[in-house]
């Protein structure tokens, strides 16, 4: 039957019209089409909401504009002029009109007789006043016959034609009037028809919201008839049903066996939003224009339930009560079953709708009834007939559920014995016990939870952060904590899986003397939470090898930070300081699923011990597109089964290697490698570059591949064996780049480090492309000083230059260039390199926020810090061995224009006996003329140093 809507203008008229369907879509009806029957028509409204004109997936309506279609409903019309509109359709369903179009087609149809002898009728002549001449003319006609002496003359005979004709025509007239009089009423017992269906669904939903309601109020009343069991936290509500209910075969039911399923109790103390399976909120906007407002109602737990270890004797205590409460079940599944059809024409979304059904399958349902039957049968007919009493008539008041009683405190404690499957952490169900405003104790599901204890718990949370010196970024939902001990720890992460769903970035450093029972809690917890961003610091001394870790092989240590692997909800993950991975886990098992990760860091030395487990996680990690090794500053060793694999990331876009194979593990290195993957890469960052270089070199070959993508190439070498750069290479002097057209290559590039030694010739063919880059940050060295002059300084934020030796510097740039207002510079760095006057008088000028010196010797850093412009400057960083007192008096008599935050960083080796200027102790609060305050001098080592550079320079990782 084709599906058809009802529409209405006032309080008569009613039309109806088919409706239109895409595909195997959803019915609706089309504004253009309700405009032909209904001129005028702007809006609609159903039971007095108005409806919402639909959207496409982009949020944006459809032309023409369309309305959901709501069977067996009446769609309210509203008019842009009703007063003209609505009387004109009133009118064209009464009798004068009806009798009007007829009195028309009738005089239509007179008008083309050839021998009619009574002329038509106005069209504006009252129907009846048609009748009543038509009765007039045969009365007149009849006179005119019995004055006629002469029945064959023929006027007789032409009056006798007459009278016959008018007399057919009214015969005619009062039978088309008949029928429209006859249509219009079958018309009319089809709107009440249609009226009374209505009236009969809207009854039916108002009983069984109404046994909801009774339903629940047994459920509070069993709840309160014993609330001391606050005291036992065990959930008090289940039911039993056959274990693999989802597949249950009816015939083999006997045969089954039963799993033990918790409700969640929610009731009015949850908030109305959350549909039991659908996402939060989804069905507000539903609920909104619902005619019947329906409760939240007790449903199965999401939990896979308990296997009964012994069933018969379960029975025997228990089967009262779970009859009892699966008949409540199945009350609460009947009133979600039938107000689903109401939140489907009361909300556009599809998925919504898809989402209640989910959630109330017509196996459950089934279950149940079988579960009722199988108890009603084996149990006693006292029992049954306890729980029956009260409705055995229909006049009574539905009250099935008055004979069922709460338990009490023993039964519910005796209910672990018949459990064979124990929750490790003793919370039955995965449900959470809270307490309502009046002081009651309810056990509900994680979504009914979270919804009423999202603000006040994720507040309490906070609370716990605050107490541990930690931040939160509500924008970006992130967390930086440290925790000092197990007992911080513990109260950290268990109100994090449980009081934070909005935090998805977690970094956390661990500074105590933790054990493995920590880790394996804290990656539990992670693994609860919403965490999608987690960055785990574990304080280790990099330079320092834990040998007793060395000496337990296998399951170590550390094991149990591998499950985090298998963590579906993170997407990036980041380890600092982790030391000894390799020798403190043990491998990875043979049908591990593969990670979902995208973003992995391991900030960290990395050991030849620790290549096979580092190679393993690389494999298990197909879906990176980020990957981030080793350490800026501590050397690596042999590497080389991890850059075997590095091949298997198709994904990859983002490599940054740092110091693999240096000292005597360069030997180790393997042709047969592929340290820079396959596949066009985005970001290289290669910090110690081990493998050769040249034409046949394996980093040649990674950027001439990623020449049209490349955005980011950092090149350093700290090996001792000065690889060059082959650019002649790279740019094709002998084949030809493949590049898009009118693109030069690395048109991309914003960040170019070419502090590593170049041939000449290399240098002359970047000249051609560096003034066509915007880059923002440029390293040069000794090779490459003279390209500096090429940047776009309107784009530059941040400057190297590196083993700079005899060049006179100022000439680079003079003074006008570098205070232009185009000049963005704001980070300067500078190693091992000579500096004149004048250079120090133009660079220093600069309003730099971040400033880094090395190897130039004391006479050269008083000189800087005599030139330096400190109105913006925020760093400091200082790695010289050559720093004394007498250069910091020059930097401490300026004290004074210090900027607020200004942080002045101390970079020095372990165990280097460089004086007291190194030495915590050595400064006092204020500080002096001749020596900075202490709070304004923090000491870090190279490697931590290096490593904050890096980070202030290089693009984001997150």
């Amino acid at each position: 039957m084709q599906p058809f809507q009802q529409f209405r203008v006032g309080d008569d008229l009613v039309e109806t019209l088919a409706v239109c369907q895409d595909g195997n879509g959803p019915p609706y009806s089309r504004i253009d089409d309700i405009q032909e029957t209904f001129p005028g028509a702007i809006r609609f409204k159903l039971d007095g909401v108005t409806l919402n004109f639909l959207t496409d997936e982009d949020g944006k309506k459809y032309e023409p504009k369309r309305i959901a279609h709501y069977q067996d409903q009446i769609i309210d019309v509203v008019l842009d002029d009703p007063s003209d509109i609505i009387h004109a359709k009133h009118q064209s369903l009464t009798d004068d009109s009806l009798v009007s179009l007829l009195n028309l087609s009738i005089q239509i149809a007179d008008s083309v007789r050839s021998d009619a002898l009574v002329p038509p009728s106005s069209s504006t002549v009252h129907p009846m006043a048609v009748l009543s001449s038509i009765a007039t003319e045969i009365s007149m006609i009849q006179t005119k016959i019995d004055r006629s002496t002469d029945d064959q003359s023929d006027h007789h005979m032409q009056l006798m034609q007459q009278l016959f004709q008018m007399v057919q025509q009214q015969n005619e007239t009062l039978t088309q009037l008949a029928q429209a009089k006859e249509r219009e009423e079958m018309m009319l017992e089809e709107l009440a028809a249609a009226k009374e269906r209505d009236e009969a669904l809207h009854r039916m939903q108002q009983q069984t919201i109404d046994r909801l309601i009774v339903a629940q109020q047994k459920i509070e009343a069993i709840l309160v008839q014993n609330y001391e069991l606050h005291e036992y936290p065990i959930p008090r509500l289940f039911v039993i049903l056959p274990d693999s209910y989802e597949k249950l075969d009816p015939r083999s039911f006997v045969k089954e066996r039963f799993r033990l399923f918790f409700l969640c109790e929610c009731g009015e103390d949850c908030t109305s939003d959350v549909a039991h399976g659908a996402s939060s909120g989804r069905l507000n906007n539903a609920a909104s224009v619902t005619p019947i407002p329906v409760k939240n109602s007790i449903h199965l737990a999401k939990h896979e339930g308990y296997l009964l270890s012994r069933p018969t004797e379960f029975f025997d205590h228990y089967g009262p009560y779970v009859l009892g409460m699966l008949k409540i079940l199945k009350h609460c599944l009947a009133v979600a079953a039938v107000v689903a059809p109401t939140v489907s024409r009361a909300e556009s979304d599809l998925q919504d709708i898809a989402d209640v059904v989910v959630s109330i399958s017509e196996s459950a349902m089934e279950a149940v009834d079988m579960s009722i039957n199988f108890l009603e049968q084996n149990l006693g007919g006292d029992a049954v007939a306890d729980l029956t009493a009260g409705s055995a008539t229909s006049t009574q008041k539905d009250d099935t559920f008055s004979g069922l009683a709460a338990l009490e405190g023993a039964d519910l404690r005796r209910l672990n014995s018949f459990l064979r499957t124990k929750d490790a952490d003793k919370v039955l169900g995965n449900l959470y016990r809270i307490t309502t405003e009046t002081g009651h104790v309810k056990w509900v599901c994680f979504d009914h939870y979270r919804q009423v204890y999202r603000e006040t718990a994720m507040s309490s949370f906070l609370q716990c952060v605050e107490s541990n010196g930690g931040t939160y970024d509500p924008h970006f939902g992130k967390v930086t904590v440290a925790l000092n001990s197990t007992t911080a720890a513990n109260d950290f992460f268990y109100r994090l899986s449980l009081h934070a769903p909005a935090v998805t970035g977690l970094k956390v450093t661990l500074n105590w003397s933790f054990g493995s029972a920590d880790l394996v809690m804290l990656v539990d917890k992670v693994a609860q939470s919403n965490v999608q961003d987690m960055e785990l610091d574990l304080q280790e001394t990099m330079g320092q090898r834990p040998i007793v870790s060395l000496m337990r092989p296998g399951k170590g240590r550390y094991h149990s930070l591998l499950s985090l692997f298998s963590n579906t909800k993170l997407r990036r993950l980041i380890f600092t300081d982790v030391g000894l991975i390799g020798p403190r886990t043990s491998a990875f098992p043979h049908d591990h699923s593969p990670s979902f990760l995208q973003r992995l860091h391991f900030a960290g030395r990395l050991r030849s011990i620790d290549g096979h487990r580092m190679a393993e996680i690389v494999l298990l990690s197909p879906q990176l597109v980020e990957l981030i090794l080793g350490s800026v500053f501590w050397a690596g060793e042999d590497m080389s089964r991890v850059d075997k694999v590095l091949g298997s990331l198709s994904q990859l876009q983002v490599l940054r290697r740092y110091r693999f194979f240096e000292g005597m593990w360069i030997n180790s290195i393997k042709t047969n490698a592929v340290p820079y993957g396959t596949v066009a890469l985005r970001e290289i960052v290669d910090i110690g570059m081990a493998y050769p270089t040249g034409p046949d070199g394996f980093l040649e070959d990674a950027i001439r591949r990623s020449a049209a993508t490349l955005e980011v190439l950092i090149a350093r070498n700290w090996t001792g064996t000065n690889p060059t750069l082959d650019m002649e290479y790279i740019l094709g002097s002998s084949s030809p780049l493949a590049m898009p057209s009118g693109r030069l290559p690395f048109a991309r590039m914003t960040h170019l480090d070419l502090t590593i030694r170049m041939p000449a010739a290399s240098v002359e063919m970047m000249k051609s492309i560096i003034p066509h880059l915007a880059l923002i940050h440029f390293a040069i060295g000794e090779d490459t000083y003279s390209l500096s002059s090429l940047v776009d300084l309107k784009f530059l934020k941040s400057l190297h230059l590196q083993d700079i030796k005899n060049v006179a510097l100022d000439s680079l740039w003079d003074s006008d260039t570098l205070s232009s207002v185009d000049c963005q510079i704001e980070s300067l760095r500078i190693d091992a390199t000579d500096l004149t006057t004048v250079a120090c008088e133009n660079l220093f000028a600069l309003p730099l926020k971040r400033l880094h010196v090395s190897e130039l010797g004391a006479s050269s850093m008083a000189t800087i810090f005599q030139q330096l412009n400190l109105l913006q400057l925020q760093v400091l960083a200082i790695f010289d061995y050559y720093y004394d007192w007498e250069t910091e008096a020059v930097l401490a008599a300026r004290s004074a224009e210090f900027t607020y935050g200004l942080e002045v960083q101390m970079g020095r080796e372990p165990n280097e006996g460089l004086g007291d200027v190194y030495k915590a102790n050595s400064r006092d609060v204020q500080g002096s003329s001749e020596r900075l305050a202490g709070g304004r001098v923090r000491f870090m080592s190279k490697g931590d140093i290096e490593r904050e550079y890096f980070a202030s320079v290089l693009p984001s990782s997150s």
